[in-house]
């Protein structure tokens, strides 16, 4: 099974680094069936979120509309390149289908105290209207649109990683991904030890 990570629809078709990225896992899906392995091998997209709003801000057009629009040129593009995709399987957050799922996972989480609202501090990017991840901030503005990015304390969602910090930690090596993700998710658990004091 080899599932490629979701698109974001957010753009009237594909890029250049559309198909550079898809290119790998195409290779690896062909060769396994090739080797008479069943492979799954969906296309997948990522429709909420950010790009998904700035696109339909962009072009003053209801996400809903921009979304479908753009999910059929992405999908009619990726076939014209050949990729051997399942179209069968073909997922999107925005069917009722998939985030009924998400949702009930989230409840889960919520019921064994995993989920919790708590004030912390958050990237709040004003001319965007959201707030960003650590990974979208770059010298104190957004990633997408360069944008000024401050930090404020806001009520937010969060999980309760940290009782599994270690363990996520530890399983990372595990993991057969590139250096440069498991850095990612090393980052993103956040787990330190010792204590960070500025003076002025």
């Amino acid at each position: 099974m080899r599932l490629p990570p979701a698109t974001s629809p957010s753009g009237a078709g594909l890029h250049v680094g559309h198909p550079e990225g898809y290119t790998a896992t195409d290779i690896l899906a062909r060769y396994k069936r090739m080797r008479g392995f069943n492979v799954l091998h969906p296309m997948g997209w990522d429709a909420f979120g950010l790009p998904a709003e700035q696109y339909a801000i962009q072009t003053g057009t209801h996400p809903a509309e921009t979304t479908a629009r753009n999910v059929a040129r992405f999908r009619q593009q990726l076939k014209m390149l050949g990729f051997s995709y399942d179209w069968q399987r073909e997922v999107s957050t925005t069917d009722a289908d998939y985030y009924k799922w998400t949702q009930w996972i989230f409840l889960q989480l919520f019921k064994k105290g995993l989920a919790y609202q708590a004030e912390v501090p958050v990237n709040w990017c004003p001319a965007l209207g959201t707030v960003l991840a650590n990974e979208e901030v770059i010298d104190g503005k957004s990633e997408r649109g360069s944008h000024p990015v401050v930090r404020l304390p806001m009520k937010q969602w969060m999980l309760k990683i940290t009782a599994y910090a270690d363990r996520l930690l530890e399983d990372l090596d595990d993991l057969d991904w590139a250096d440069s993700i498991k850095e990612m998710q090393r980052n993103w658990i956040g787990r330190s030890e010792g204590a960070e004091i500025e003076f002025e």
